[in-house]
C-alpha cells in the first residue's frame, strides 16, 4: 500500500505541476503518466519492496496462525485420547515426529522472512529475495505439516476407532484453512522472488 501511495502521489504532483503550466487537465495527466515510464519497468523497480513486504506478510500470518492450528489438533488430542480413554495408535509417533520436523522448517524461515524485511533489515547481509524464498519454504512446511495431521485424523477415523468428532472437525477446519492460504501464499512468494531473478 505504501508504494500505491508513493506512485499516485507522484503522479498527483506531477499532473499538478503540468496543469499550473498551463496544460488542461487531462493532458497534464497523460504528460505525467508517460514521464513515469514504461509500466513494467517502473514494476520492475519496486520488485525488491513488493517482495519483501510479501514475505513479510506471509511470514507474520504463519506465525501468528501456527499457535491457533496447533492448539486445535491438541484439543482434539486431549478430547480423543485423554478425556475419552482411548489409547493413542501407535502411529502417533511417526505423525508427531513429521510435524516436529515441519515446525522445524517452517517456524525458523517464517522468522527469518520477517527478519529481513523489518528493522533488521539494515543489519542483515541478505539480498530482497530471501524474505520472499523464506516466506515459501514457511509456507511449504505448513503444506506438508496440515497435510500430515489431516492424514493421521483420517487414519484414526477410519482405523483407531474414532475420534472426538466437534475436535476434529475443529481441527481439519483450520488445517484446511491453512493448507489452502499457504498454498496460495507460496505462490506469490515464488512469484515475487522469480520477478527479482528474471533478466
Amino acid at each position: 500500500m505504501a508504494i500505491l501511495a508513493e506512485l499516485e502521489d507522484g503522479l498527483w504532483t506531477a499532473t499538478i505541476a503540468h496543469h499550473a503550466r498551463g496544460l488542461p487537465p487531462e493532458e497534464a495527466a497523460r504528460v505525467a503518466v508517460a514521464e513515469f515510464g514504461d509500466p513494467r519497468t517502473v514494476g520492475t523497480g519496486f520488485g525488491p519492496e513488493l517482495a519483501a513486504a510479501t514475505g513479510r506478510r506471509v511470514g507474520l500470518a504463519l506465525l501468528a496462525t501456527g499457535p491457533l492450528v496447533g492448539a486445535s489438533w491438541l484439543l482434539l488430542a486431549a478430547g480423543t485420547w485423554r478425556w475419552a480413554g482411548q489409547e493413542p495408535p501407535a502411529a502417533l509417533g511417526l505423525i508427531v515426529a513429521l510435524v516436529g520436523l515441519a515446525l522445524v522448517v517452517a517456524v525458523p524461515a517464517a522468522v527469518l522472512s520477517v527478519a529481513v524485511s523489518g528493522r533488521l533489515s539494515r543489519w542483515l547481509p541478505t539480498g530482497p529475495q530471501v524474505g520472499a524464498t523464506a516466506a515459501a519454504v514457511a509456507a511449504c512446511a505448513c503444506v506438508a505439516g496440515d497435510l500430515v495431521l489431516l492424514g493421521g485424523l483420517l487414519a484414526s477415523a477410519v482405523l483407531a476407532g474414532g475420534v472426538a468428532w466437534p475436535a476434529a472437525l475443529l481441527a481439519a477446519g483450520a488445517s484446511s484453512t491453512r493448507l489452502s492460504l499457504a498454498g496460495r501464499a507460496t505462490r506469490r512468494c515464488l512469484d515475487a522472488r522469480a520477478t527479482l531473478i528474471s533478466p
